[in-house]
């Protein structure tokens, strides 16, 4: 039988297949069960290559939260700035937070899976978890300012909206909630977290 030969990679490219490859293992044997050497196996390399653009297991999981926390903080913003009034923007992020975790689950595991940056090893992983946190935050405080929202400190009523969105998102990963198409949980979100909406109007 003849040896499967290893793939050729341009510079650059194995960091993006190891991730690639990181992110299959993941969605289907979950964060726990990863590790770098089955990365670097399903991409098709030596372990010491993989190593060669990881440092560890750490730094190959911290480049894809980092990575999701971008694409999530742009898919946010674009939503803070869709029409419509405070609560209709905040609408719209909590359904752009929904469907990112519906369309990136593996990612999103990765990104709200155990501390990554807990002894400060990776500083831009921690500024983009603040710039998504920070848009949500920003809404508010533009609607409290224009007279439409309620008064209150800022950061727990974002706080609240943030966990309310990913507690949704979350129980449809796990399908404690089951639902058909990203169409339907986003409006099923939409239907649950309405009443919380509703009382943050002024």
């Amino acid at each position: 039988m003849p040896v499967a030969k290893k793939r050729a990679y341009h510079h650059g490219d194995l960091a993006r297949a190891l991730v690639d490859a990181a992110l299959q293992h993941i969605g289907r044997e979950g964060v726990e069960a990863f590790t770098l050497r089955e990365a670097a196996r399903v991409a098709g390399v030596t372990h010491a290559a993989a190593y060669r653009h990881f440092a560890d297991k750490r730094a190959l999981l911290a480049t894809i939260a980092e990575d999701g926390f971008r694409t999530l903080s742009d898919d946010l913003r674009d939503a803070a700035h869709s029409e419509g009034d405070a609560l209709e923007k905040l609408t719209s992020i909590g359904r752009a937070y929904v469907r990112f975790a519906f369309r990136e689950p593996a990612r999103f595991r990765v990104m709200f899976g155990p501390r990554l940056n807990y002894d400060r090893r990776f500083p831009s992983l921690e500024a983009e978890t603040q710039r998504a946190f920070r848009i949500l935050l920003d809404a508010i405080e533009a609607g409290q300012r224009d007279g439409e929202l309620i008064e209150g400190v800022s950061r727990d009523l974002a706080t609240a909206l943030w966990t309310s969105a990913h507690g949704f998102a979350s129980l449809v990963l796990h399908r404690k909630i089951i639902v058909r198409s990203a169409t339907r949980a986003e409006a099923y979100y939409v239907e649950i977290v309405r009443p919380l909406l509703t009382g943050l109007r002024r």
